[in-house]
């Protein structure tokens, strides 16, 4: 038997009742957050392949965080992006990079008596990002996906100043594809330094053969999906896409 969740439940008496309750709680949507997607597209891209709309709405970016499940999706977008957790508990407030707050599946560092309070993430101008997933059906739990964000260098042509790759349900240490971020820094913004960056993903990454796919087959997922979501991420970067 599963049981819901405790929640704070308003119901409206009244059209005009339920515009008041609506106008006090504001538009909390992650999916509709203008800024947000002007920053850091991959929380838009990552938002709309979980689940399906009723689940999102009852869902929060914390308690996702903190479940750690290993095919969470966002994770992988808040790794990629380098983001920090701001930690409270009865002894005070703690930083911790969103890099070090997963530990293994379905533990996190917040301690008991602790609660995730904010996410912070680094802006930085010029910033492109992306998120490519496959699930053997809409709103199904990630064979495999992948997170990007990325800088240009564009003098004199357009190279990878930074990069950040986060991977989903392939057992990727912390969600991080670190070596193919330190290769692809400094190398030139092409679909071959992005097909080779989506190789070395592979080759690092721990997946296991479930009823989801067999080893090969995900690693393949890996090196494509790396490569899709870093290529539109370069788009984005330049302008060139939404």
């Amino acid at each position: 038997m599963q049981v819901p969740s405790q929640v704070e439940y308003e119901r409206a008496t009244s059209v005009a009742d339920a515009l008041a309750l609506l106008a006090r709680s504001g538009p909390e949507d992650l999916l509709a957050s203008p800024v947000l997607g002007e920053h850091f597209a991959v929380f838009h891209d990552a938002e709309r392949v979980i689940a399906d709309p009723i689940v999102r709405n009852w869902g929060t970016v914390g308690g996702s965080l903190c479940q750690a499940d290993p095919s969470e999706d966002l994770s992988a977008a808040f790794a990629a992006v380098r983001a920090t957790a701001v930690i409270r508990g009865p002894d005070g407030t703690r930083e911790v990079p969103i890099r070090e707050f997963h530990v293994g599946p379905y533990e996190t560092v917040v301690a008991p008596g602790e609660l995730l309070v904010e996410l912070h993430m680094p802006i930085r101008a010029g910033a492109g990002s992306a998120y490519e997933k496959v699930e053997r059906r809409v709103g199904d739990w990630s064979v495999a996906a992948a997170a990007a964000v990325m800088w240009l260098d564009r003098d004199p042509h357009p190279t990878v100043s930074e990069a950040g790759i986060g991977l989903t349900a392939v057992g990727a240490q912390h969600f991080v594809a670190a070596e193919a971020e330190q290769f692809l820094r400094g190398q030139p913004a092409t679909d071959a330094s992005f097909a080779q960056a989506g190789q070395i993903a592979a080759e690092h990454c721990s997946p296991a053969a479930d009823q989801r796919g067999p080893v090969d087959y995900k690693r393949h997922l890996v090196a494509e999906l790396t490569a899709r979501a870093l290529r539109r991420a370069m788009n984005r970067a330049r302008g060139q896409e939404a």
